[in-house]
């Protein structure tokens, strides 16, 4: 059968995969998420082996932050039916898949629950959208291709599932010598780029700074410590200065004819954090990032 992973929201499995086919769900999780938690086998044997949780609300944070705010995710939706109706006739909106999700009580779901559809949620979920199955719809295909992360979206929309916890339990995976800790922890560079760009952007527009010059200063006066190296490049001349490590980040992703700073895979995701960690200090959302 191979080797399993799983991400599992309050004891409901909502994806999975084994050996070497599965979707790395580590960006979900802030830092320090990395806990003794409880896996469960056959025959009712339960093991406490490392994995990663967060609550939901958490969890929800960082998806409106890093491209699954509310219009992302619709947005992201309507391009998966487009495309899939290119060779079939889906006519589920985002809407009531949204909606449809969103009535999902994870508080009160067990896995008892699940045993009609065999302990699959696909098959759950399936269940719950079978007024889009249509001949031509081709659903059930639709639901098994589509990226679960909208799906976890539209369940956290529930306000009451947010203080419910989300796992992922990989590490299985490592002891069985399919992947290391290293590979499960990496980054995708390019779309951190993307979501670095767009908070950065946002934080900026936000503060109402017309500069690089003035924002870093509202970094700054955030509490981010002016002291990440960034060698600038003007019609040849360089000028070494400091600034805080989102500015440094946004100037080299900005810059890349630059060939004199580094645009490390570990900068990028430390970067990301630091926005996040400011973003969840405001009085008020980020416009368009809810």
């Amino acid at each position: 059968m191979g080797t399993m992973i799983s991400l599992v929201l309050n004891g409901i499995d909502i994806d999975w995969g084994k050996n070497r086919n599965f979707t790395n769900h580590y960006w979900l999780f802030p830092p320090n998420s990395l806990t003794d938690l409880e896996y469960t086998y056959a025959n009712g044997v339960f093991k406490t082996k490392p994995g990663f949780q967060a609550p939901l609300e958490e969890v929800y944070f960082r998806l409106c932050h890093l491209g699954y705010s509310q219009q992302e995710a619709k947005a992201k939706f309507e391009g998966a039916v487009a495309r899939w109706n290119r060779t079939a006739d889906l006519r589920l909106s985002f809407a009531d898949f949204r909606d449809a999700l969103a009535e999902i009580d994870l508080t009160s779901l067990t896995s008892a629950d699940l045993k009609p559809y065999i302990w699959d949620f696909r098959a759950f979920l399936l269940h719950r959208l079978n007024a889009w199955d249509t001949e031509d719809a081709l659903l059930e295909e639709f639901i098994n291709d589509l990226d679960v992360t909208l799906t976890l979206r539209a369940l956290a929309d529930r306000v009451e599932n947010r203080a419910l916890p989300l796992q992922w339990h990989h590490q299985d995976l490592v002891d069985s010598g399919w992947v290391s800790l290293a590979d499960l922890t990496d980054i995708d560079l390019p779309t951190f780029i993307v979501n670095h760009t767009v908070m950065y952007g946002r934080l900026q527009e936000y503060a109402g700074t017309g500069s690089q010059t003035a924002f870093d200063n509202w970094l700054v006066g955030r509490g981010l410590p002016r002291a990440t190296p960034y060698i600038e490049m003007r019609k040849g001349t360089l000028n070494r200065k400091e600034t805080t490590l989102p500015t440094a980040v946004r100037n080299m992703i900005h810059h890349p004819e630059n060939p004199h700073n580094d645009l490390s895979d570990a900068k990028v995701r430390e970067s990301v954090e630091q926005l996040l960690g400011i973003s969840k200090t405001l009085s008020s959302p980020i416009p368009g990032l809810t």
